[in-house]
């Protein structure tokens, strides 16, 4: 939003987004898919299993914490693209 007050800050434009409008709509439709998408793992809840707790966090933080940061990335960018290339903004 402020690229048009600062330039500069297109530097910022990491994933290559095609316009505002996609970015945004990308955005809220991979938002609005991920709760859909997490409901069941949190009604399901977590098995017991009998393990230390070093390597559950290690699994724990492998899974959700390295999912958490590079799907939002990936599925934000593939909805770009697909909005890109059906015009819709």
């Amino acid at each position: 939003m402020f690229v048009v007050a600062f330039p500069q800050l297109h530097i910022l434009n990491i994933m290559g987004l095609h316009t505002r409008e996609s970015a945004i709509l990308s955005a809220v439709i991979f938002n609005a898919l991920i709760i859909i998408a997490l409901i069941p793992l949190a009604l399901r809840g977590v098995r017991y299993r009998p393990v230390g707790a070093a390597t559950l966090l290690r699994q724990n933080l492998l899974i959700y914490g390295l999912g958490g940061v590079i799907a939002p990335f990936i599925g934000i960018k593939l909805i770009d693209v697909m909005i890109t290339y059906l015009h819709l903004a």
